[in-house]
């Protein structure tokens, strides 16, 4: 009798580690959705006009790419609707666009490019900038963060 009592939990265990190590479709999903951009006829991430207007390179495009996902993250929503309540013009003294930028921080991470300050520049360009920040320094520019 003991060894039947036995026999029962030690085969319902090799079942259960037998389904555990078999992959399951769950696993691969994660991988399967990775957010996807609007894409234009071109098949940039922003107009052709703005593309020739700026000089984009095949480089700068794919990073323009990268910028806009990161910038609809959770994490950079929070922080653009707590620095500027998602205004992409905003002025708050020497701060301006929807990250605050400073000019001189502007500037710095290669926003001159675009505009002068901040708050002049396109959305896809400040975004752009952000996420270079960002990849510099992580979330230690914004006080929101």
């Amino acid at each position: 009798m003991r060894a039947r009592l036995l026999a029962v939990p030690v085969a319902a265990l090799v079942g259960v580690t037998a389904l555990a190590a078999v992959p399951t479709t769950a696993d691969a999903a994660p991988a399967a959705t990775t957010k996807r951009i609007k894409t234009f006829k071109n098949g940039y991430p922003i107009p052709a006009k703005k593309v020739a207007k700026w000089h984009l390179s095949q480089r700068e495009l794919k990073e323009v790419a990268k910028a806009k996902r990161w910038a609809s993250t959770p994490k950079s929503r929070s922080v653009i609707r707590c620095e500027s309540g998602f205004d992409y013009n905003m002025v708050d003294g020497p701060y301006k666009g929807a990250w605050q930028f400073l000019d001189s921080t502007w500037r710095g991470a290669g926003g001159g490019r675009y505009a002068s300050a901040a708050n002049r520049a396109p959305k896809f360009a400040q975004d752009h900038i952000a996420w270079k920040l960002h990849q510099r320094s992580g979330w230690g520019p914004w006080s929101c963060a």
